[in-house]
């Protein structure tokens, strides 16, 4: 039956839970360690994603404006603009048909690629100038639709010819919506202000929609001679869908198989789809996901429950054409801080293994000390008892057992002879002999006492020299570990950062690609406009040529004038001689004369007009040549700026193969620093091995101490 009582039992369940209480710690605050800086680790990583797209959707939200702007002041958008809104009043009678014909294709492919060439209305004339631009806006992804809408809030064109086509925002259906509220803010704000109004639900296409809109102008001649003054003839909006920034929010570089971007607005709905959940669209609320609004906050770290587990997210507010949103990068928690799973089987599974081989061990060490010890005592027990003893267990082992052995040997030989010896004396020479007999057993004890007790007291001092000296080797080993942890997690996070930022590197590239693209359509639009002022130019230079020569034809017509005015006075002189015959004659010539007179005033005021039309010819040829080499010059910067946005995409593209070899670098100093960690660990559990046997072995020490002192009072008392 095992007992606690028996040392056989004792020392090796002291060893192995000693062991099984070490492991258990040193596994248990390693794994909080790790797990602790994979969180913060991931919370920067989410950080650092959310910022990233936070720059990249106010790049794209700006070429939407640019573009936008592109459009509205385009030379066939601002010359066909009052037509069509003119053209199309609901008072004519041909305004339905129009409509309908518009209308009448079954898909929004189908209206947007009819342009109404074929129609005989003056409206399908200025159609056809207008849908050639409006095409190649609609084809970009999120630009939706391009409309024209009248002072009185009535859309006379629309790209797509969909269901609000040829409706007014005020109309059921329409009202209230976002397009409503922008125009009615684009009624009371300045004429060259772009406004946007964020996304909210709209009736066609069956999802959330944005609108950036402004005003439109013309130039009215209020009287003759004064000022042309801007007279506000409408509004020119583009609606926009998510799809314009899901492109860039779809990136998930660097956030694993569950991480996910996401913009969400200060009403809490999603302004983008979410990438990984298909059921979730834009325009639902956060809740869907299983987050609350209120709290995104930047910089503040955000767990959740979701219906596949828990996630971690950080979020970074984001102004979008005056519209504040919020950029939310999230991520499951369990892909986040996965290793700390792998560590922890590694910890259980080097623990299970450090476990059994220090119960081997104890177990070894116990029969190593407690099987010599027991058949000592067995054999004392037998010389007690007088039996014979022919043999002693351990007498020939050259540790301390052996000296034990050896003085109960030569116990026992002693006893054989005082045995002899009173078989041969009487009985008074037995009394005397043993009287001498207990002399020499005390002279024999107070010897082996002196002998075996030196060795027990050199044993203690030796056990007490190697528990210091394992204890400074498990303080030392301690330490090491703590350190090698410390200086792992450094380099961990370390790896993480040239990861972000490799990432970031690459989103870099990305935008640095859009930023070329758009300096090259900026200087193919210059180019343009460079051929447009030219033509403009030498329009200008033929009505100053036309105007001469309506000085010249203004000049013959005086001159015709003044002969005809001689004419008429000669013709009154003749019938003045005529008398009363020519009386009739003179009455036509004085109405001639007349005419003479009025032609040659009108003549006059004809020439001073076209000597001013000629001046203001003259000075708008000048400045449109100021305007083409100044377009000159700026397409000269586009072409610099062109060049070296491509150079800074060669340099990005370095960078990001630097961070790659960075990344590889840190990750072979991580595992090499986690092969110390283990070396030291492995050490350390070697120094508490050496501790707990030098434990055990000074108490067994102080139990040999007991016994030997037992053995002696029996000896004496004997």
């Amino acid at each position: 039956m095992i007992t606690l009582s028996r040392l056989s039992t004792r020392l090796p369940a002291t060893t192995v839970g000693l062991a099984l209480l070490s492991a258990t710690a040193m596994g248990g605050f390693s794994w909080y360690s790790a797990r602790a800086g994979l969180m913060t680790a991931a919370h920067e990583r989410l950080e650092l994603a959310a910022a990233a797209r936070r720059d990249a959707i106010e790049l794209v939200a700006d070429r939407a404006q640019a573009d936008f702007q592109a459009v509205a002041a385009h030379p066939q958008i601002v010359s066909n603009f009052p037509d069509l809104i003119e053209t199309l009043d609901p008072a004519k009678p041909d305004t339905a048909s129009v409509v309908e014909a518009f209308r009448a294709p079954q898909t929004t492919e189908a209206r947007v690629a009819l342009d109404g060439s074929g129609m005989s209305s003056m409206y399908g004339r200025r159609h056809v100038k207008v849908q050639e631009v409006a095409r190649k806006l609609v084809a970009q992804p999120g630009y939706a639709d391009l409309m024209f809408i009248d002072d009185n809030g009535r859309i006379n064109y629309t790209t797509t010819k969909s269901a609000d086509f040829a409706k007014s925002v005020a109309d059921e259906g329409l009202a209230g919506t976002a397009l409503a509220r922008l125009v009615e803010r684009l009624k009371s704000a300045d004429p060259g202000a772009v406004l946007f109004e964020d996304f909210a639900a709209y009736p066609v296409d069956g999802g959330p929609a944005a609108f950036i809109g402004r005003a439109m102008t013309k130039r009215a001649n209020v009287a003759m001679g004064t000022a042309q003054a801007a007279e506000r003839i409408g509004y020119i909006v583009m609606r926009v869908t998510p799809a314009l920034f899901d492109q860039t929010l779809s990136k998930r570089t660097g956030l694993g198989e569950t991480g996910q971007i996401l913009a969400v607005g200060t009403d809490g709905l999603l302004r983008s789809n979410p990438p990984l959940n298909p059921a979730v669209h834009a325009g639902a609320g956060l809740a869907g996901l299983g987050m609350a609004a209120d709290r995104l906050k930047a910089g503040v770290p955000l767990d959740f429950t979701a219906a596949d587990g828990a996630h971690m997210a950080a979020a970074s507010p984001v102004t979008v054409l005056g519209a504040p949103w919020t950029v939310v990068a999230e991520q499951t928690q369990a892909e986040a801080i996965d290793a700390v799973q792998a560590l922890s089987r590694t910890l259980i599974l080097t623990g299970l293994f450090v476990l059994a081989g220090t119960a081997v061990l104890g177990l070894l060490l116990a029969r190593s000390i407690v099987a010599p010890l027991g058949a000592l005592t067995r054999a004392l027990k037998a010389l007690a008892d007088r039996q014979a003893l022919t043999d002693v267990p351990g007498s020939k082992r050259r540790d301390e057992i052996g000296d034990i052995a050896r003085a109960v040997v030569t116990i026992r030989d002693m006893s054989l002879e005082d045995a002899a010896q009173q078989l041969q004396t009487t009985e008074a020479a037995r009394l005397r002999e043993e009287q001498s007999r207990r002399a020499m057993l005390k002279e024999l004890a107070d010897g082996f006492e002196h002998s075996v007790g030196g060795i027990v007291e050199g044993l203690t001092g030796a056990v007490t020299e190697l528990q210091g000296a394992s204890d400074t080797m498990r303080a030392a080993v301690s330490g090491t570990s703590v350190r090698s942890t410390s200086v792992a997690g450094a380099a961990q996070q370390t790896s993480d950062n040239v990861n972000t930022v490799a990432a970031a590197a690459e989103e870099l590239g990305a935008t640095v690609q859009e930023i070329g693209r758009q300096v090259e359509q900026a200087a193919g639009m210059s180019a343009t406009a460079v051929g447009e002022a030219r033509r403009a130019e030498q329009t200008m230079t033929d009505l100053a040529a036309a105007a001469t020569r309506i000085g010249d034809v203004v000049g013959m017509v005086s001159t015709i004038a003044g002969q005809t005015n001689l004419l008429a006075l000669n013709a009154t002189i003749e019938a003045a001689r005529a008398g009363e015959a020519g009386r009739g004659f003179a009455v036509v010539a004085a109405e001639v004369k007349e005419l003479a007179a009025q032609t040659t005033r009108a003549t006059e005021e004809i020439s001073r007009q076209v000597a001013a039309i000629q001046t203001v010819t003259d000075d708008a040829a000048g400045a449109i040549q100021g305007i083409t080499a100044q377009i000159e010059a700026m397409n000269q910067v586009s072409t610099s700026i062109a060049a070296a946005v491509d150079q800074q995409g060669v340099t990005t593209q370095d960078i990001v193969r630097s961070m790659g070899q960075a990344s590889a670098g840190t990750g072979t100093m991580t595992l090499e620093i986690a092969e110390v960690a283990r070396v030291a660990g492995d050490a350390g559990e070697a120094a508490d091995s050496v501790a707990q046997a030098s434990d055990s072995l000074a108490a067994r020490s102080e139990q040999l101490r007991a016994e030997v002192a037992q053995f002696l009072r029996n000896v004496r008392a004997a």
